[in-house]
């Protein structure tokens, strides 16, 4: 997951809170907002507004999607490091970082052979310091894999297979990402919504969208 990401919402989140909080005139105006703001919907229901119904499911809905997604991320992470030990030869007893999941979606082994990945570290090595020996040496061992890393694919299938389990827990955990945004956006719209209806502003209408980036985008409107 993005943290700063998350942060930037949670804290938008509680800025707009303290900012409403600030302008309300009546009590029950803040804790209608204030409610909505911890469960969305509370604070319409208790305001006797029906919409609060739909933000009530839109949370229980995305929550919903967004652990299915955390957990098949977590299914595909285990399923796809299982078929790595079986059919690439890893071993199990190592710690794997995400670079050398990448690589062995990338590469066929860690070999030096043609198709391996330290014999591509070779051809860099070559390339960056064709005149330096001693530089291209140095530059091998700091980036190749030792024997203890190993991996050699049987065949091209079994490497497709595993890329393509790789690709769907990248797509799942952008799918909670973007969910994760979308949460924190229905507690907003919820808050800001139990503040309409209970004051004054029946006209205020707030929206959050997001971008191409999933960056929350934040409106307000009056309708005069």
């Amino acid at each position: 997951m993005n943290t700063v990401f998350n942060r930037k919402l949670i804290l938008i989140l509680l800025l707009l809170t303290i900012a409403s909080l600030m302008i309300a005139k009546e009590i029950n105006t803040k804790t209608y907002m204030l409610r909505s703001a911890l469960i969305p919907g509370w604070g319409e229901l208790a305001a006797d507004n029906k919409s609060g119904f739909i933000f009530l499911a839109s949370e229980v809905l995305l929550l919903s999607s967004y652990f299915y997604y955390i957990e098949e991320a977590d299914l595909k992470e285990k399923a796809s490091f299982n078929y790595a030990v079986k059919y690439a030869h890893v071993d199990p007893n190592i710690d794997l970082t995400d670079e050398y999941y990448y690589h062995m979606s990338r590469y066929m082994s860690s070999d030096f052979d043609a198709g391996g990945y330290n014999a591509y570290i070779v051809e860099i090595a070559k390339a960056r310091y064709p005149d330096d020996p001693e530089a291209q040496t140095q530059y091998i061992e700091e980036n190749s894999y030792s024997d203890d890393e190993y991996w050699g694919w049987d065949d091209e299938d079994k490497q497709n297979n595993y890329s393509i389990l790789r690709k769907r827990i990248t797509q799942y955990g952008d799918y909670a990402k973007a969910l994760t945004g979308a949460v924190i956006a229905n507690h907003i719209i919820s808050a800001l919504n139990a503040f309409r209806i209970s004051s004054h502003l029946k006209n205020l209408n707030a929206q959050v969208q997001f971008d191409s980036n999933m960056n929350p985008v934040f409106t307000l409107q009056y309708n005069f």
